[in-house]
């Protein structure tokens, strides 16, 4: 783990989605519920083959790369591959071998009957990656700061920059209150599983300021190196003796946290989705036409899962039919009747 600032960088970063390459997911829903999805990077060629993507490719897609030639030194690379239904592309996503296989991802594409219309639905769903529970978000966060940290409100103005900003920082203040808790826990269970009279009358909750200050530098390899800190800050090397405790304890606060990294890492994208027919609900907070889109990143989906949906109608121009003949039928027969 790099010595810096850490989380206030990373949030800067992510939520003016800086990157060095522009990625977009594309998705062109059929009628009969089957898709094409088209990923697209855009980038220079140091930067546009990175293989770490939003969702896993393999040689089943359709590659091509071309020059940009709206820019100097551009170059767009797409990936192209049409699924007859969801279910395909969720066993694909399900064998992802990089760092997102571990949030879960779903997509949802359903096609309903209503005899005169028809009814397409798309939605795709991240999971929370929060993984850190022992504090509750909801107790710093409200759903109103969910909705500015997930992109689901738009910044348009200075006043929406500025409730951004408080957003972040209630987030960031989260984030290391709830990762000094589950180092203290650690600490705290350790010295149980010990017995250790010695530390028996320790509150290791005294230091959680220090703790905050340590992680605010990112001035350690490991959770593991708290310990240490605590026999600095008390001044009794007795404290060393954690450093018996099973090392899978603080092995999993590590795993926690390079997940946190690799989701505020995560370079943002924007997904759109074509729906056919009319649009007839959704939750994006752009659409354009038969078309919505969503600007994704990390944030999106840290705290609750990131829903992306939208339904369409479409007309059953064979059952209009139908009901015309039928009723022809009808009109033919009740003359018949009256004739006799």
């Amino acid at each position: 783990m790099k010595t810096k600032q850490f989380i206030p960088i990373i949030i800067l970063l992510l939520l003016s989605l800086s990157s060095c390459r522009e990625i977009s997911v594309s998705t062109k829903v059929n009628e009969d519920g089957s898709f094409t999805r088209i990923i697209t990077v855009t980038g220079d060629s140091s930067d546009v083959f990175n293989p770490d993507l939003p969702y896993p490719v393999d040689d089943t897609w359709v590659q091509s790369a071309r020059k940009d030639t709206s820019s100097d030194g551009d170059y767009i690379l797409t990936y192209t591959k049409t699924f007859m239904d969801s279910k395909q592309l969720n066993d694909e996503i399900g064998r992802d071998t990089g760092w997102r296989k571990q949030v879960n991802r779903e997509i949802k594409v359903r096609k309903g009957f209503g005899f005169f219309y028809s009814y397409l639905t798309y939605r795709e769903t991240w999971e929370a990656a929060n993984p850190f529970s022992q504090l509750d978000y909801k107790d710093y966060l409200s759903e109103e700061d969910i909705h500015w940290l997930s992109g689901y409100q738009v910044v348009t103005n200075e006043n929406d920059s500025m409730r951004m900003k408080e957003a972040e920082d209630k987030a960031e203040q989260f984030l290391y209150e709830a990762i000094s808790a589950e180092i203290i826990i650690a600490l705290e269970n350790g010295a149980r599983s010990l017995k250790s009279e010695e530390l028996s009358g320790y509150d290791f909750r005294l230091y959680k300021d220090s703790i905050m200050q340590k992680m605010n530098e990112w001035d350690f390899k490991s959770a593991r190196d708290f310990i240490d800190y605590y026999a600095e800050w008390t001044g009794d090397d007795q404290v060393l003796v954690l450093h018996e405790i099973e090392s899978s304890v603080f092995d999993e606060i590590d795993r926690d946290i390079l997940l946190l990294e690799n989701v505020f890492g995560m370079e943002g994208h924007q997904v759109f989705v074509e729906m056919p027919g009319l649009i007839t609900s959704t939750n994006s907070p752009s659409i354009n036409g038969n078309q919505v889109s969503w600007k994704m990143s990390g944030m999106s989906f840290l705290f609750q899962d990131y829903e992306m949906s939208a339904q369409t109608r479409t007309v059953n121009k064979w059952a209009f039919v139908l009901a015309g003949i039928v009723l022809l039928l009808l009109v033919v027969v009740l003359v018949l009747k009256t004739r006799k």
